[in-house]
């Protein structure tokens, strides 16, 4: 089927505005019986439409929040009618959440204004070279995405993995991210201040290669030595705690305050490394896969939200702690 025909909507209405709406509902909905989870994004942005609110605002009056802060991944749907009664209202972007879709997105993207230097190749020639290094493996056919950037979002299915991936910026390799659990990508055919994003692929979206599950699954920690392990061994959960809350803080952070958000975070953590309870691999990740989504939305650039942390890291080393 075409991609023309496939995004023939029958509600179209007569003017170009209710035909627009009418191809991104009918899109949402073919989405949707494919089992991905939609969203509505805030026309012409990357951003979701609701909530308008973060965690740390939530008053509770959202009718999705009375029980606690709900945010786009919870209130992402495949319910037809929830769908229609959304993008009739408005000519809503579509947002994927990818880990209730059982998705794992690759994004490639291209060098910023001004990186070419930093960066001189683009994610696509960083992806191929992975490729080439790795004995045997393949990239299948997919379901692709082009960007309004130039970059590339390929669709896999992450169902057949006993472990959930996350999101990651850069750990495949400079100018690729991934997008998993806690993570979306917008979706064809959103138009956004940038362009519009298309489908060069219409294959269906093959199961993530065991290769890449490789490369993406987390690494435990290496061992340490007792005298190197005794100042945070009892202090684990309290750490595993602190980075989760400094890493939400981060990922929830509001257009506007995302670099505060990042350098606040990199603070606190770098007081740990500099205490001696956090190692700054540990804290570099946790915080680089947390912003990722904001690196996806343009907030920065990967080298920027680096430079950010560095910077924190070391105006926490002046107040040195440990995890107590």
């Amino acid at each position: 089927m075409s991609t023309a025909t496939r995004w023939t909507s029958t509600h179209a209405g007569s003017t170009t505005a209710e035909h627009h709406r009418g191809v991104l509902l009918a899109t949402a909905l073919e989405y949707a019986n494919r089992g991905w989870h939609v969203f509505p994004l805030t026309p012409g942005s990357k951003r979701p439409a609701t909530p308008r609110h973060t965690a740390t605002d939530c008053d509770h009056t959202d009718p999705w929040c009375r029980s606690g802060h709900t945010g786009w991944e919870q209130r992402a749907t495949t319910n037809p009618d929830r769908i229609t009664r959304a993008w009739t209202t408005a000519a809503y972007g579509v947002g994927i959440a990818c880990g209730p879709s059982g998705l794992l997105v690759i994004d490639t993207d291209t060098p910023k204004p001004g990186t070419a230097a930093a960066l001189p190749t683009s994610g696509e020639e960083n992806l191929a070279s992975l490729v080439a290094a790795h004995d045997g493996a393949t990239l299948p056919a997919t379901w692709t995405v082009t960007t309004p950037s130039g970059g590339v979002h390929r669709y896999y299915t992450s169902e057949h993995l006993t472990t959930p991936l996350g999101n990651t910026a850069g750990r495949l390799g400079a100018l690729i991210d991934t997008r998993g659990t806690g993570g979306y990508v917008v979706a064809p055919p959103t138009v956004t201040d940038t362009g519009r994003y298309e489908v060069t692929a219409d294959d269906q979206a093959a199961p993530l290669p065991a290769w890449l599950v490789k490369q993406l699954t987390p690494r435990p920690a290496a061992p340490v030595s007792p005298r190197e392990l005794r100042p945070v061994t009892h202090r684990s959960a309290y750490l595993r705690a602190v980075l989760t809350s400094e890493a939400r803080h981060v990922s929830e952070a509001a257009e506007g305050g995302r670099n505060h958000a990042l350098f606040a975070a990199a603070c606190c953590l770098g007081e740990l490394i500099a205490g001696g309870s956090l190692t700054e691999a540990d804290a570099t990740g946790t915080l680089l896969d947390a912003c990722a989504g904001h690196i996806a939305a343009g907030a920065f650039t990967e080298a920027e939200a680096f430079a950010t942390v560095r910077s924190g890291f070391r105006r926490g080393a002046a107040k040195p702690r440990t995890a107590a």
